[in-house]
C-alpha cells in the first residue's frame, strides 16, 4: 500500500477541489452569467475528476460509484476515507 503521507495528500486534493465546486456553484447561482465563474467551474469540474481518478486508483473507491465491480463488490475492503484511513 502506498503511504499514508501521499493518501493525506491526494484526500486533501480532493476536499479543495470539492470545496471549490460548492463555492463556485453557491456563486453561480446568483451570477448564472459570469462568464469567469463558468470557466472557473469547468477548471475546478476536470481537476476534481482528476484528483478522485488518482486517488481511487491508489486507495479505492470514494463512494460506492466508484466501485470496479470486476473483482466483486470491493466497496467493503478497505478503510473507508472517513473511518480515519486519512486523516
Amino acid at each position: 500500500m502506498k503511504n499514508q503521507n501521499e493518501r493525506e495528500c491526494l484526500m486533501q486534493n480532493v476536499r479543495e477541489a470539492a470545496f471549490a465546486l460548492i463555492d463556485i456553484g453557491l456563486y453561480l447561482d446568483s451570477h448564472p452569467e459570469d462568464e469567469q465563474a463558468l470557466d472557473y467551474y469547468n477548471k475546478y469540474q476536470e481537476i476534481n475528476k482528476e484528483v478522485r481518478r488518482e486517488y481511487e486508483k491508489n486507495f479505492g473507491p470514494l463512494t460506492s460509484n466508484g466501485v470496479d465491480t470486476c473483482a466483486g463488490w470491493t466497496w467493503v475492503c478497505g478503510p473507508w476515507p472517513w473511518e480515519g484511513g486519512c486523516d
